[in-house]
């Protein structure tokens, strides 16, 4: 009886600790499914999209209030929405460096809104922000 139990415990401790995980971390850090969604609107019911704004990204809050060294740019289409991958982010796909919080400089016409994010972690999934630019 005891002789079985023993066996069984090796056989199982075996199965266990040959199991092959190599790779599957780094598989899943190549193709991190992350977007940051920034949506522009014109009221405080967010029920007005804002199209044509131009989103800039920065790293640092002086940047942003003297509008050098822009991080990332892009325009809003016809649903007030400026999308940004991960790889934008980070091309080299390292989210441990991308991590943190980011200034916005929404610009449309003569009105311009100044913010920041939350904290970004980069995990899966989209991240959304909602600007009112009046």
């Amino acid at each position: 009886m005891k002789a079985t139990r023993l066996l069984t415990c090796i056989l199982l401790s075996i199965f266990l600790f040959s199991c092959d995980r190599s790779g599957i971390f780094e598989e899943f850090q190549k193709s991190i499914p992350w977007e940051f969604h920034l949506q522009v609107f014109s009221d405080d019911n967010q029920t007005q999209p804002v199209s044509d704004a131009t989103v800039k990204i920065f790293k640092t809050q002086a940047d942003r209030d003297n509008n050098t060294n822009v991080f990332l740019s892009g325009t809003t289409g016809a649903d007030g929405k400026a999308i940004f991958t991960f790889k934008d982010f980070q091309p080299d796909l390292d989210a441990e460096k991308s991590k943190g919080i980011y200034y916005l400089r929404i610009e449309k016409d003569d009105l311009t809104v100044l913010d920041i994010t939350r904290y970004l972690l980069m995990n899966d999934g989209h991240t959304h922000h909602f600007i009112v630019l009046k």
